[in-house]
């Protein structure tokens, strides 16, 4: 073999070589696309399954609040079956939650006081043998329409919505206001003037008036309803107080008060 030929054929060779290497690195990034492309389908399918799981689970949490799961495959709602001694059952439902905030002052965030007091208000009521069924028990988003339903599938005798109030134009206005549906609304009226009232009597915390607003709440509910804002968190010094947790446990205890009295008022009619 001359060297000629040596030459060539190692030129072959190296051609060769490089055509071997070039088809096992077109193979390799095949593959690798490939495994890139199965694990994006995995991990859409983990995903969608995830979505679909705790949006089941959210939903579960939420009618576990007041349906009764072991009762069968229909929810029924826990007052068709248990009910306190008196037979007196209150919805009270925190406003807002979860990504509706509600009214930010400052350190003040409207949706964390409304759920502090309202479990506080629960407490002392049942404490009264009240039974009390919440709308919502922790920072969750829930619509009007569910929160209406709630009290409505329950037969819940009363309904109490808590708020608090803001006022751009004056930050010197401050105290708690109670709204119930309209003037034909008498049983609501009713528990909003015993609230205010029962209110009234303690020194620290300042009342306005009971008055009528057709809030959505309060026109699609069916038993004596309202709203209560508990203060303005325009007004700096209101605002520090309602973030106070004596201050919300003297609000929650007086505005039991309230509802107690118009039960008492109602029973001796």
């Amino acid at each position: 073999m001359n060297r000629k030929q040596y030459r060539k054929r190692k030129k072959l060779r190296k051609r060769k070589m490089k055509r071997l290497m070039i088809a096992y690195l077109l193979r390799a990034i095949v593959m690798l696309i490939l495994i890139i492309m199965l694990i994006l389908m995995v991990c859409g399918c983990l995903y969608i399954y995830e979505k679909f799981t705790k949006k089941d689970e959210k939903a579960n949490k939420y009618t576990d609040i007041y349906t009764d799961r072991n009762a069968g495959s229909a929810a029924v709602p826990v007052t068709a079956t248990v009910k306190s001694a008196p037979g007196f059952c209150v919805v009270v439902d925190a406003g807002h939650g979860g990504s509706d905030g509600g009214t930010v002052s400052g350190k003040a965030v409207e949706k964390e006081i409304n759920l502090s007091v309202a479990l506080k208000l629960k407490a002392i009521l049942e404490k009264n043998n009240i039974e009390v069924i919440l709308t919502r028990s922790s920072d969750e988003n829930i619509s009007l329409a569910d929160r209406t339903s709630v009290a409505n599938a329950s037969n819940a005798d009363f309904f109490i919505s808590l708020h608090c109030n803001y006022y751009e134009k004056d930050a010197r206005i401050a105290g708690m206001e109670c709204y119930y549906n309209n003037s034909n609304a008498t049983e609501s009226k009713g528990y909003a003037e015993s609230i205010i009232s029962a209110v009234s009597l303690s020194e620290d915390i300042e009342t306005r008036y009971a008055k009528t607003e057709g809030y959505y709440v309060l026109r699609n509910t069916q038993m004596p309803a309202v709203l209560v804002e508990m203060g303005f968190l325009s007004n700096d010094s209101e605002s520090q107080k309602l973030l106070d947790d004596d201050y919300q446990e003297s609000l929650a205890q007086r505005i039991a008060e309230g509802i107690s009295n118009e039960i008492k008022r109602g029973e001796n009619l």
